[in-house]
């Protein structure tokens, strides 16, 4: 019975796969710029052991000025060596980490329930979970960091304590959330185990990695201590409201201890709701989510309750610690509930609602062949929406374009001096460096004086690329003059001196991404002023 239990688990894993790979280069249909500078850091270190500033081996990398983790970026090189510098090179670390921990959760249930059933239906759960899908299908640090996360605690349920360290480690240098998680969880396995030293050595190199300046700018810029989280403008609003109170009692209720706790609560009890986890996903970011579906299936939620009936009667405390633990990262940053900072709470999720599909299937047989169908209607509806509606849903969120951009620049600019390109989407130069696979050690000589000075969130772009010139403004096209070639969005376009070159670039909406203009031939005889 066992071994026909196990055959389950080969068709478990392909079906991950199959949703992983299937047009991995070609959906999402965009490429986003973090996307794009990890496939060229990886990229320019193949090439000339340095990235795209001229670090060696860096261990923070500074593209965009964020302080981007290591992780993903040296795992993607092996890819972009066998298929090159593409789409799918960089999207497969993810899809393939992603399919790995479907196998991986089979064994960590396994080791620790010795319960085949839960195994199976647990990789089953995580094989088609919208939310793993989703972030196994793009060039997502989190993703790669759960499996190192989930790999590490199956190595410490399995008595390798050392390899185990090794893969929490690994995955404090994939994703930021993972560095205040981890160190957490670790304390727990610890504690749970009495085992003291490896957690010295984890502890230690957590906070190595806390206090390089370019990785606690970016952890600053995002937490709910920034002013973008509007905490301190509540306190100084009660403050103002409160004149007339004793100023002892305004202290103790108002003050910044009781504001940033309460701030903190609502953030975190934000990814237990209903709404976001089966109805609506992601409400801050688009891109991390499908229209009209959740992070998990519709049909999953009365399974989820019966799984935590299931938990608490057979005490599997390690798992619920797990999922308390897991949205700490996103609650203590100003965009919540966050899909992708919390996607640490996948792999309990998944386990809990299999334990609630074992119990059905224990308890209650002649619900399943139900059961079963509902299921295969809820995924064909999640497949639907992310395949066919989400491409046209927002598309600029994946940042489209930029490919046949870079493609209609290449061939437009023997006739220019000189390009004008808006930078209103974000820096736009990593796909020129990309789609042309710009040799890095050419970009490395300019890299440092094309720099931009930080922003007020730490962020930085590139002002020029040879004669390429990234403008902040969504269109450049101001003051019309020849030989220069204009990229603007579909907004502010010149009325006056420009004529439109061919088509614009459309999003897979059919909304223009980007539109090209001239200096026309014959210019008016009164040109805008300076500045309109």
């Amino acid at each position: 019975m066992k071994l026909n239990k196990l055959w389950w688990l080969i068709p478990i894993l392909l079906l991950a796969a199959f949703l992983r790979f299937y047009k991995l280069g070609q959906v999402p249909s965009g490429f986003v710029n973090d996307e794009a500078a990890f496939g060229y850091n990886a990229y320019s270190i193949l090439k000339t052991g340095r990235d795209e500033f001229g670090q060696f081996l860096p261990v923070i990398f500074h593209s965009f000025g964020e302080g981007k983790l290591p992780g993903y970026i040296y795992l993607t090189i092996p890819s972009v060596l066998i298929f090159g510098l593409n789409e799918f090179a960089v999207r497969l670390p993810s899809a393939l980490f992603g399919t790995l921990t479907v196998w991986l959760i089979y064994e960590l249930v396994k080791k620790t329930g010795k319960d085949i059933t839960w195994a199976l239906l647990s990789a089953l759960v995580l094989a088609t979970l919208p939310w793993h899908i989703h972030f196994s299908r793009a060039a997502f640090e989190a993703n790669v960091a759960l499996f190192f996360v989930t790999l590490g605690t199956y190595l410490w349920f399995s008595k390798k304590q050392r390899l185990s360290l090794a893969a929490f480690i690994a995955a404090i240098f994939t994703y930021n959330a993972a560095r205040l998680f981890v160190p957490l969880w670790f304390i727990f396995l610890v504690f749970k185990q009495r085992k003291i030293y490896p957690l010295v050595g984890l502890l230690l190199i957590s906070g190595i990695l806390f206090i390089l300046p370019q990785s606690s700018q970016r952890l600053s810029n995002i937490s709910i201590f920034h002013p973008q989280s509007g905490v301190a403008q509540r306190l100084e609003q009660k403050y103002a409201e409160t004149r007339n109170l004793p100023l002892f009692l305004t202290r103790a209720l108002h003050n910044k201890p009781v504001e940033y706790g309460l701030d903190f609560i609502r953030r975190y009890s934000s990814h237990f709701s209903p709404d976001f986890l089966f109805f609506s996903g992601d409400p801050i970011r688009p891109r991390y989510r499908v229209p009209d579906t959740g992070q998990l299936m519709y049909f999953e939620l009365p399974l989820l309750l019966i799984g935590l009936y299931a938990l608490a009667k057979k005490r599997l405390w390690w798992l619920g610690v797990w999922l308390l633990l897991a949205p700490m990262p996103a609650a203590l940053t100003f965009e919540t509930p966050s899909a992708i900072r919390g996607l640490l709470m996948i792999v309990p999720l998944s386990l809990i609602v299999a334990l609630g599909a074992s119990w059905i299937l224990e308890k209650g047989k002649k619900l399943w062949p139900l059961l079963a169908l509902i299921f295969i209607f809820n995924l064909g509806y999640y497949l639907d929406a992310y395949f066919i509606h989400a491409p046209v849903h927002q598309p600029y969120e994946w940042q489209g374009g930029y490919k046949q951009l870079v493609q209609t620049v290449n061939q437009l600019m023997p006739n220019y001096q000189k390009a004008e390109i808006t930078d209103s989407r974000g820096t736009a130069y990593i796909y020129f460096l990309f789609y042309n696979a710009y040799d890095p050690k050419v970009w490395q000589q300019q890299s440092q004086t094309a720099l931009t000075d930080p922003d007020k969130f730490g962020f930085t772009s590139i002002n020029y690329l040879d004669n390429l010139y990234f403008v902040g403004e969504k269109c450049p096209a101001k003051i019309p003059q020849q030989g220069v070639l204009y990229v603007c969005t579909q907004e502010n376009n010149p009325q006056l001196g420009f004529t439109q070159i061919g088509k614009a670039i459309n999003f897979d909406d059919s909304e223009p991404a980007f539109v090209l203009f001239e200096a026309s031939s014959a210019l008016p005889a009164t040109l805008p002023a300076p500045g309109q």
